[in-house]
């Protein structure tokens, strides 16, 4: 110090510069989270599409032993399950009585489920007659 006076350095703002370099830092920080989220969308989109097939095809056996399983617990799980997906306001659904399924349909019930996350329409609406269908569901 001189005569009582502060040593001034060579920099003009380096507030300004420090400020700048964190906002760039930032702002790479956020395309590279917004970029792996993507990444991971992207592949949960293909891997949703990929098993579009069979879960269509779980959704199809759901609604035969939902249909004709006759009185027997497994059948009346199935219906419940599938007029929950529909309309869980009016048909609620506990789903602690998915551990009484047996395995197929309990795997059959899973790939339903995510069926209906992945689509945008209702779940009746992905088969033929899907409407009726349900409507018999709900009838029994």
């Amino acid at each position: 110090m001189r005569n009582g006076s502060a040593v001034r350095l060579p920099f003009k703002r380096p507030a300004n510069d420090i400020e700048r370099a964190r906002r760039a830092r930032d702002e790479a920080e956020i395309e590279q989270a917004i970029a792996a989220r993507m990444a991971q969308y992207e592949r949960w989109y293909a891997e949703q599409r990929a098993m579009l097939p069979q879960a269509l095809e779980a959704l199809v056996r759901l609604l035969d032993a939902a249909r004709n399983g006759g009185g027997d617990d497994q059948g009346e799980i199935c219906r419940h399950f599938l007029l929950g997906l529909s309309d869980g306001q009016e048909h609620t659904f506990n789903l602690t009585r998915l551990r009484r399924l047996d395995i197929n349909l309990w795997q059959d019930c899973m790939a339903v489920l995510q069926l209906y996350q992945y689509t945008l329409c209702p779940i009746h609406l992905l088969i033929k007659d899907g409407y009726r269908l349900w409507q018999q569901l709900r009838d029994q």
